[in-house]
């Protein structure tokens, strides 16, 4: 059955691209040659009336005038110069002393006084030695002319789509002639084949009558469907290694915070062993959260964490906890970082919150190499219902105006990023789970602000 079908493609599109090939070689390239032979011709023809006008090592002004003109009328825009490279006569030169009703016939057939694109330049020769050169370029033509060749060529490809028409037609019959006819076992095997592959095992064996049609060529059409039902399941364990990647990224920064902590009690930078020891805690509290939130990542599409129940939290006390976390790293490079905003109590999911503004303050972290980071937030509306916001604000690189729809893509990152490119597609993909949205404002070379609306 595919091998037949197979077959009929082949032929149909063979003819197809035959007929192509024919009207291709034998009509389009001939007249396109044709064409070009009667350009070179032209100019030949000017070639040999200009080297013809020089005698005696002296130009004949007037034979060169009128073979200019004659260039003129046979469509070319041109100029002589002479073997020092002086110009001694040009097709403007001429025109200024054309007479006017020839001038107005002339400007019923081409575009005057200049042509398109660039002059071409040919040697012109007398007696063995070269006695100047020809500059010359086709003027735009207008009238008829030029409507008659778009006409040929229009239907030239009025032909060709005809012809893929007609081609197209023959196999689309042959395929509805061969599906209805033909294929009718196969199809019920693929269907039953289909439920499978979605998880629906209620499918019934085919009856004895469509048994004896089964060929090889049914089996071969099965097992292609079975194919695609291991290609369903090889994007399946893509999207477990995916999520794992995002879990692995997640795990970084917390680590990374715990390690700034401890090294900040081993230089004696920090000598509160009891704060340092509560943000240890707390990152440590949010790796067993995460970890444990492993059978909800593997089991989300849109998101990797269920929405769970909200809580009610203090922003204010809640936004600089975490940016008293990351200080010490942030500090270390130079940067400052400040919070701005009042203490308000708000109903939200701390644990994806806390993830969405570590990824704002590590992306912030990345792309800034002078200034800063500030924090703020407040009440705003969101869609017309109150809520509340959290902006971060760098004074970093700046995003290119082109790059802006593609930063929440996952695994998208700039050329000279070193990271992995998840951490604004979890934001993304968190703040859309909590029904909030994301802003993004930003400025090449001055700084980029992220806010987040609930």
């Amino acid at each position: 059955m595919r091998t037949k079908l197979f077959l009929a493609f082949i032929l149909v599109i063979a003819l197809a691209i035959f007929s192509n090939v024919i009207f291709e070689r034998l009509i389009i390239a001939d007249f396109d040659e044709f064409l070009q032979g009667k350009e070179e011709d032209s100019i030949y023809w000017v070639m040999a009336s200009l080297e013809g006008s020089y005698k005696d090592r002296q130009w004949n002004w007037a034979l060169i005038h009128e073979t200019l003109h004659w260039g003129l009328m046979l469509g070319f825009e041109s100029y002589v110069e002479n073997a020092s490279g002086s110009v001694i006569l040009s097709s403007a030169d001429v025109l200024s002393s054309t007479n006017p009703n020839m001038l107005k016939m002339m400007n019923s057939l081409f575009k005057l006084p200049s042509g398109s694109g660039d002059f071409t330049w040919y040697p012109l020769y007398s007696a063995g030695e070269e006695i100047g050169k020809l500059y010359i370029r086709p003027l735009e033509r207008l009238g008829t002319l030029p409507l008659k060749e778009k006409i040929f060529r229009e239907r030239g490809r009025e032909f060709l789509v005809i012809s893929f028409l007609i081609a197209g037609g023959g196999a689309l019959f042959l395929a509805l002639l061969f599906t209805v006819f033909l294929s009718k076992p196969v199809r019920r095997l693929t269907a039953a084949a289909e439920k499978i592959a979605k998880g629906d095992f209620s499918v019934k064996g085919h009856d004895h009558k469509s048994a004896r049609f089964l060929k090889n060529d049914e089996i071969e059409r099965l097992t292609e469907t079975f194919y695609y039902m291991s290609e369903a399941l090889k994007r399946e364990d893509e999207l477990r290694k995916h999520l794992t990647s995002n879990i692995a990224h997640e795990l970084r920064t917390p680590l990374t915070i715990i390690k700034g902590n401890l090294e900040a009690i081993e230089d004696g930078v920090m000598s509160d062993t009891h704060a340092v020891m509560g943000n240890i805690r707390s990152e440590i509290q949010r790796i067993i959260s995460l970890v444990q939130g492993i059978e909800d990542i593997t089991s989300a599409e849109a998101s990797f964490f269920r929405k769970g129940e909200p809580e009610e939290i203090n922003l204010r006390e809640f936004v600089e906890s975490i940016a008293e976390g990351m200080k010490k790293i942030i500090e270390d490079k130079g940067l400052f970082i400040k919070t701005a905003g009042p203490s308000i109590l708000v109903r939200t999911y701390p644990e994806k919150l806390h993830i969405i503004l570590k990824n704002l303050l590590t992306n912030a972290y990345k792309f800034t190499v002078g200034g800063g980071i500030e924090i703020s937030w407040g009440e705003r509306e969101n869609n017309g219902r109150a809520g509340f916001y959290i902006s971060v604000d760098d004074t970093g690189v700046g995003i290119p105006e082109g790059e802006r729809t593609m930063i929440f893509e996952r695994f998208y990152k700039d050329k000279d990023s070193i990271g992995t490119g998840l951490g604004l597609a979890i934001v993304k993909e968190l703040v859309e789970v909590m029904g909030g949205t994301v802003e993004v404002d930003s400025s090449v070379n001055k700084g980029t602000r992220f806010t987040v609306l609930f």
